[in-house]
């Protein structure tokens, strides 16, 4: 009796160890790393994504940085606290996820289906990657297999054709008038002063505001006179950025400069004209610069298509981004686990390199 106690209680043991293997706790890869909008991202999907930005950025600028690359202050938050460059590829992954995951969910609302031409391209790019040498770097460095690439890959261009099938339905356009470029050449007399130590822009005393405004008086008459603006504007120290071209409501004066400028024929020099911050003087190179016109047309629609986007999209996300808190919303310690590092070529390497050439040529 007591033998067959133990091997039942033995066979429990067993049947209790497979359970836990079967249905035990998650793997790393598979644990959530963060929810948005309803929407999970594994610590794996993150950490590929990582490890794609990690690979394209020390292609491009690993030679610039060197071995601190990823430790290299890029800026700072709310806080003051130093912000990386490993901390911000980090946090534009987690934001593109975001936005991924949102757009990909709502793939129904706008009957969004892959096509068999773009099943073939999704094929294609996978297989494309896995035979990469990045792409074998990060499948071996995530423990992503070719399936987990497919359905990365399959999620973004869902989210791609879902966010230009709201462009679309969005229907929006750009008239010529609202492309309408106006270039001018200015001289500003600036009325503002900015603290060399905080940056800060504060109006000038009202004695050194006459000042500037003698000078700009002295520069117009020296205009009258004959001398180029461009000689004037040298002559006065206000030769930087002379030449701008904007289109209506985008001049960087305000409106106050745009509504002086309508005025003027091309060539024509305005009289002193007071802005918010300055005195200005306008010569009009060209009311109506058609080619600039075209480029503007294609710039202001691709604005507006975008605050188009940005309009669904954050009807969406507006109460997820209300509950959203980057240090809590997301796993840190589990985050944490992703480290960049990189190793530039060594000096020593270098130098045997230029020992070896040197040889070669005494050589010859």
């Amino acid at each position: 009796m007591k033998r067959l106690a133990k091997k039942l209680l033995c066979l429990v043991a067993v049947l209790t160890l497979s359970a836990s293997v079967l249905t035990g706790c998650k793997s790393k890869n598979e644990k959530t790393l963060f929810e948005y909008a309803g929407q999970k991202v594994t610590f794996q999907e993150a950490h590929v994504y990582a490890r794609i930005m990690q690979y394209q950025a020390e292609a491009q600028y690993g030679s610039y940085f060197g071995d601190k690359m990823w430790s290299t202050q890029v800026g700072t938050d709310s806080k003051g606290k130093k912000i990386t460059m490993q901390d911000s590829v980090k946090s534009s992954v987690i934001n593109q996820l975001k936005q991924i995951k949102v757009l990909a969910a709502h793939a129904d609302d706008y009957k969004v289906k892959l096509t068999k031409a773009e099943k073939k391209q999704l094929k294609e790019n996978v297989n494309a990657f896995v035979k990469d040498e990045t792409g074998k770097k990060v499948m071996k460095k995530t423990e992503a297999d070719k399936d987990a690439i497919t359905a990365l890959y399959k999620e973004s261009m869902i989210a791609s054709k879902v966010m230009n099938a709201i462009i679309k339905k969005a229907n929006v356009s750009v008239s010529d008038e609202e492309a309408k470029t106006v270039k001018v050449y200015k001289l500003v007399f600036t009325t503002q002063k900015t603290d060399s130590k905080t940056g800060k822009a504060t109006a000038m005393s009202a004695s050194e505001k006459k000042d500037q405004l003698t000078k700009a008086k002295s520069a117009l008459k020296a205009i009258k006179n004959g001398e180029s603006v461009s000689d004037v504007a040298k002559k006065f120290s206000v030769n930087t950025d002379n030449e701008e071209s904007y289109t209506k409501g985008k001049a960087e004066l305000g409106t106050k400069f745009e509504d002086a400028a309508a005025k003027l024929s091309k060539n024509e020099v305005s009289d002193i004209v007071e802005t918010d911050n300055a005195y200005v003087i306008i010569k009009m190179l060209n009311p109506n610069d058609k080619s600039a016109a075209k480029t503007n047309k294609t710039t202001l629609l691709q604005e507006k298509q975008q605050a188009a986007y940005e309009k669904v999209y954050k009807k969406w996300t507006k109460k997820a981004d209300k509950e959203w808190d980057d240090s809590k919303s997301v796993d840190q310690d589990l985050w944490k686990e992703v480290k960049f590092s990189y190793k530039a070529t060594t000096t020593a390497t270098t130098q045997t390199q230029t020992s070896t050439t040197t040889a070669t040529q005494k050589s010859k």
